[in-house]
């Protein structure tokens, strides 16, 4: 008769699918995950993994929320450090950099690939677990606003903030992909040219007027 297993033996089986399948979608894609792919990797059976996760879907929805878990973990406690607003928005600029040339097997899944999104989900038996991953997502983009508010201006207007935010998360995410893919390093070194591009990037901010009525 089998032994029921603790919560901790749960949770490090649950551990080993999810690194495991991370490797895999790291070398082949999401459509080289298979459960069968996923078995021999782990030594696991392919039927028991249905004890853990209905499908490879709900593995690869897993992995991007504990990404953004992470990242959304990482930018508060940037924002945490200071109270000085530009020095607030610029760590969470470094925490972000940092997150993406880390971690960029994460990085990858989350932003790089085109993998699916929480409305590839609607109306699926996914969504609720996809919604998850998609109101960390927002949580984000929430944190990312209020602290360029805080330096541009808090009333320049939602849409103008938005094109703001997009504007540097272009910037950091060229970067970001630029050094994860070994490319940068044929142009320039990246640790000697981030910072700096960051500043001047920062420093051309400057408090925007107040949006019309």
């Amino acid at each position: 008769m089998k032994t029921a297993r603790g919560k901790s033996q749960i949770r490090e089986l649950r551990e080993k699918i999810l690194e495991s399948a991370l490797d895999i979608i790291t070398e082949k894609g999401l459509d080289g995950l298979t459960m069968r792919g996923l078995a021999k990797r782990t030594g696991m059976t392919a039927p028991n993994f249905y004890n853990y996760f209905s499908n490879k879907d709900e593995i690869y929805i897993h992995l991007v929320i504990r990404g953004f878990e992470m990242l959304h973990a990482d930018l508060a406690a940037a924002r945490d450090c200071y109270t000085d607003k530009t020095a607030r928005l610029r760590a969470m600029v470094d925490a972000y950099m940092a997150f993406g040339m880390t971690r960029p097997r994460y990085y990858d899944i989350m932003f790089t690939r085109p993998t699916p999104k929480y409305n590839d989900y609607v109306g699926t038996p996914l969504e609720q677990v996809s919604a998850v991953e998609y109101k960390i997502s927002m949580d984000i983009a929430a944190l990312a606003l209020k602290a360029a508010a805080d330096v541009l201006a808090p009333d320049a207007g939602e849409a103008i903030l938005t094109r703001r935010l997009v504007q540097a998360w272009s910037l950091m995410h060229g970067m970001i992909t630029l050094n994860n893919s070994g490319v940068m390093g044929y142009v320039a070194d990246p640790a000697a040219v981030y910072h700096t591009i960051i500043d001047e990037f920062l420093a051309s901010l400057s408090p925007l007027p107040k949006a019309r009525k």
